[in-house]
């Protein structure tokens, strides 16, 4: 998926570029952005563009599904397990099994989400996640 975007910041290989979210994004809805403001993006390149230039950017199309899948389905799926983990593994004394199942959940999601922040640092760290990339420089 190609976007437009204008480079606000350029620091060596690091840019900032902000993006009007496009019709594409109107669709979408992964990202759950408002549509009536910018989106900034930091892509990590050598591309000869300076701020005010006008780039082209290309998303890799796996990457809204892979994030998507991420951070909404596997907090999900590991609230459940929780759920029904819990109270299997832990007995706390007064508290009705329901409640014991609804901590469990609640604790396996942040769990998951804390899991999830630190595999996005690992990916931006080793530059395993670049998913964005500037295409060409329009103006």
């Amino acid at each position: 998926m190609l976007e437009q975007g204008v480079v606000v910041k350029k620091n060596g290989e690091e840019m900032e570029i902000r993006m009007q979210p496009s019709a594409a994004c109107e669709g979408c809805g992964v990202c759950f952005v408002d549509k009536s403001k910018f989106q900034v993006l930091k892509v990590n390149q050598r591309v000869d563009a300076r701020p005010g230039d006008l780039v082209e950017v290309e998303v890799r199309p796996g990457f809204a599904i892979r994030s998507a899948f991420l951070l909404f389905f596997i907090p999900i799926v590991m609230f459940i397990v929780g759920y029904y983990l819990f109270p299997e593994v832990t007995d706390i004394p007064g508290l009705n099994a329901v409640y014991q199942g609804i901590f469990g959940g609640i604790i396996a999601m942040a769990v998951t989400y804390t899991g999830v922040h630190f595999y996005d640092k690992y990916l931006q760290n080793t530059g395993r996640g670049k998913q964005v990339r500037v295409v060409r420089v329009i103006k």
